[in-house]
């Protein structure tokens, strides 16, 4: 009986292509871009986007810039700038995970002439291009490290005697020419965080965004899923007699489905403002048309998956496939900055990146609506794309 009951759960399995992916072809796939992001993270394979900028260009400077450019673990943007704002600016907008800007003479050991500038939420993406610089430096102009360190060696012995001094100078310029020399000094680099003084904020307010698109995205398909049910009971046959066909329990659906997700991600972020200080109410406007088309665009989805699916088990297969890649390379999950590169391309097809950046931008970046225009856009289309998808089907099927 025992060996019944194991041929049995056996057989159920294998004939069941929807559960069979599910316990055996998600597992790998989730292990495969989790693998990819930590293994990447940790390595030449996270490649930071670097804006850099120098106030006055040398021959120093220059060398360091195409050490940077060199490195293949940083990808710097092709502009040189020479503004700090300009600098500060890409970082805010986006358009980089973090800045480097050289503001004085690298030699002057009484300041920190390279200043690292780091969006809060992006805290690891200062440390690690700080460290890195440190690196470069140390290798691409080596004299530089000692010259800082050597009138603090001469400070402690009491000063170096004129032909030491002479010593001194010719080995630097020896490394400037070999460059082969020892580790550059502490305090060469400064790391200095933009925006509000305190990074709690910016953390919070990326991960309001990204935990209400995941819950979006659940609430979505599970409540799209009952179209499955009231096709089999009939109650979608009874009502496609009417003369609006099928269509009215798709838009009905749509509606609810887009109402029920601007409430919940309302009480989502009602817990932020409340607990944790994140400023909605001076973005109220901005936040509800994120909110409301970031619903629409998980309501569109989920009835475009349901009205495909021919059971409620098929559906809740593919729900989970959808909701768990697609939170995992949008960002909902891990930081996209964290990523490859390539798998930071794939992850805007997916909703949760662009409402990610939507809501950062409005919340952190005090973004006005027309720079998050194409983040709205996009999901409007997923949206519109999801629901047309659903009527379409839901109309074919009648027919059949």
């Amino acid at each position: 009986m025992i060996l019944a009951m194991l041929r049995v759960m056996a057989l159920s399995v294998i004939r069941d292509r929807g559960a069979l992916a599910l316990a055996f072809l998600l597992p790998p796939v989730i292990f495969i871009i989790f693998a990819a992001i930590f293994s990447g993270s940790s390595g030449e394979e996270m490649r930071l986007h670097v804006a850099y900028g120098v106030a006055t260009e040398t021959q120093v400077t220059e060398r360091l810039e195409a050490a940077l450019r060199e490195d293949a673990s940083l990808r710097v943007l092709p502009q040189s700038l020479a503004d700090r704002a300009e600098v500060v600016r890409m970082v805010q907008t986006g358009r980089a995970d973090v800045g480097l800007f050289v503001t004085g003479d690298l030699a002057d050991e009484t300041t920190s002439p390279i200043t690292v500038l780091v969006d809060p939420a992006k805290v690891i993406a200062g440390a690690s291009l700080a460290g890195q610089v440190q690196n470069l430096i140390a290798v691409a102009v080596p004299e530089i490290g000692v010259s800082r360190t050597a009138p603090l060696i001469g400070e402690l012995v009491g000063g170096f005697s004129p032909q030491q001094q002479a010593q001194l100078d010719a080995a630097l310029q020896e490394l400037a020419v070999s460059g082969n020399g020892p580790d550059a000094a502490p305090g060469l680099v400064n790391i200095e965080n933009i925006g509000s003084a305190t990074s709690a904020g910016a953390t919070i307010s990326y991960y309001a965004g990204a935990v209400a698109i995941l819950f979006l995205l659940f609430s979505a398909m599970q409540g799209a899923a009952t179209l499955i049910e009231e096709r089999h009971s009939g109650i979608v046959d009874r009502v496609a007699v009417g003369p609006a066909g099928t269509d009215v329990v798709v838009l009905g659906k749509f509606l609810f489905l887009t109402a029920q997700g601007v409430l919940q991600v309302g009480l989502i972020f009602l817990v932020a403002a409340i607990v944790y200080g994140v400023d909605v109410t001076h973005h109220g406007m901005e936040w509800l048309l994120t909110t409301l088309v970031a619903s629409a665009a998980t309501a569109g989805l989920g009835l475009a998956v349901a009205s495909a699916c021919t059971s409620k088990q098929q559906a809740q297969t593919v729900s989970t496939f959808v909701v768990l890649v697609s939170s995992a390379i949008g960002g909902s999950m891990v930081p996209r900055f964290m990523m490859p590169p390539w798998l930071q391309d794939v992850g805007w097809y997916t909703p949760n990146a662009w409402a990610i950046e939507a809501y950062h931008g409005i919340l952190w970046r005090s973004e006005p609506l027309g720079a998050v225009l194409p983040e709205l856009a996009w999901l409007l289309c997923v949206a519109m794309v999801g629901v047309i998808l659903g009527l379409i089907i839901s109309r074919l099927r009648l027919r059949l």
